[in-house]
């Protein structure tokens, strides 16, 4: 695991993807990662948002009632992380503090229980609709604790350096760019035989709300 471009004296959000989630050796990965680290991991829906994507897509949900439920998946996995690894735990309210994050050792962010709470002015920058997912989610909370960098981690490889290249390629969510852009963003691909953080680029003057 090599994250050589991002200092390890700050705190850093990683946003795990879903999809990784029955990555038999993600314990051991999540370790490596976070060694000498202060990691807040914002754990992606994964299967649980994507089965709310088809039920809204059906019509069987409204915009607003998706939208949480795709958050509440994001808790769910969250629960799962907490639960299954050794060596995680849960924020618990020191996400407000990162300087006091253990180092070495990933905290999990309830999303939904965040977003309700401490961090509901956030929850108002998320536009209910797949145009903001859990790539964007963390953004908004690295941006509203005061962290200056972003991972995402991910299960391939990214199509381009360029945030906006990855929007408009569907491997991120098309929010992503303008939330992320005054953040110093990588990427990571877990399922790589030797996973390497990458830096990416933001447009200029992407990170103008």
């Amino acid at each position: 695991m090599r994250i050589d471009d991002f200092d390890s004296s700050k705190p850093l959000v990683l946003k795990l993807g879903g999809s990784l989630l029955d990555l038999w050796n993600l314990g051991d990965l999540l370790l490596q990662f976070g060694q000498g680290r202060r990691i807040l991991i914002v754990p992606g829906g994964g299967v649980a948002a994507d089965t709310v994507r088809q039920l809204d897509v059906c019509g069987l949900l409204k915009a607003e009632q998706s939208h949480w439920m795709a958050i509440e998946a994001m808790s769910f996995n969250a629960g799962l992380l907490r639960r299954t690894l050794v060596g995680v735990s849960a924020a618990d309210g020191l996400e407000l503090t990162p300087w006091r994050w253990p180092e070495g050792l990933p905290l999990v962010l309830d999303p939904a229980g965040w977003l309700l709470g401490s961090g509901c002015a956030a929850a108002a920058q998320i536009p209910a609709s797949w145009d903001a997912t859990s790539d964007s989610i963390a953004a908004i909370v690295a941006a509203a604790i005061g962290v200056e960098s972003l991972i995402l981690g991910k299960s391939c490889e990214p199509c381009s350096m360029s945030m906006a290249d990855l929007a408009a390629g569907g491997q991120v969510d098309a929010c992503f760019p303008r939330f992320a852009g005054r953040l110093r963003a990588g990427w990571c691909n877990f399922r790589a035989p030797v996973p390497k953080v990458v830096c990416l680029q933001a447009e200029t003057g992407q990170g103008d709300q």
